[in-house]
């Protein structure tokens, strides 16, 4: 395991050599309050889009009631983007605007939820790697059909947040 980590290093450390430059796309993987896949996308210098899908959770309730689902979800954060700082070998942006989500927890019919979205982003000099910290706090329902004790359809509603560390690989 050393090996591969050590390999997987000097793999990157070498790549960070070849690459200076502003993206336009990048791609690579989120955690946090779950886990997916993420694109991002500048639309204009300061516009960008960012794409989740993954299994992240959602957060219902409060006190005795409060619950966490699990479930695959589709996130896209529309968001305005600007130069917090900029440093030998790193530039801080940060970002902020609203968030769509759409995807379906273990028995419901679907869920759907809007929200805000706030962070940062370090770009790495000389390196094709870009890492992203946020906190997107928001309303979610999710539709469970033909509950007995509802007698019909049961609406879930939720305080809906997460909080994410995206990796990606810019170009």
């Amino acid at each position: 395991m050393k090996k591969i980590l050590t390999v997987c290093v000097a793999l990157i450390m070498a790549t960070a050599t070849l690459f200076a430059k502003d993206y336009k796309h990048s791609v690579g993987i989120s955690a946090g309050s779950g886990i997916g896949v993420q694109y991002k996308t500048m639309i204009t210098p300061h516009f960008t889009i960012i794409d989740e899908f993954g299994y992240y959770g959602c957060y219902a309730g409060g006190g005795a009631d409060f619950g966490a689902y699990f479930g695959m979800l589709d996130q896209a954060v529309f968001a305005y983007q600007a130069k917090a700082a900029e440093g030998k070998g790193i530039k801080l942006d940060w970002f902020v605007g609203g968030q769509l989500k759409a995807g379906y927890l273990p028995g419901s019919a679907g869920v759907i939820g809007v929200g805000a979205a706030g962070g940062i982003e370090a770009i790495m000099a000389n390196s094709p790697i870009a890492f992203s910290f946020d906190f997107r706090p928001g309303y979610a329902c999710a539709i469970y059909p033909n509950v007995a004790w509802s007698g019909g359809n049961f609406i879930d509603h939720m305080f809906d947040w997460t909080f994410n560390l995206g990796v990606r690989y810019t170009f």
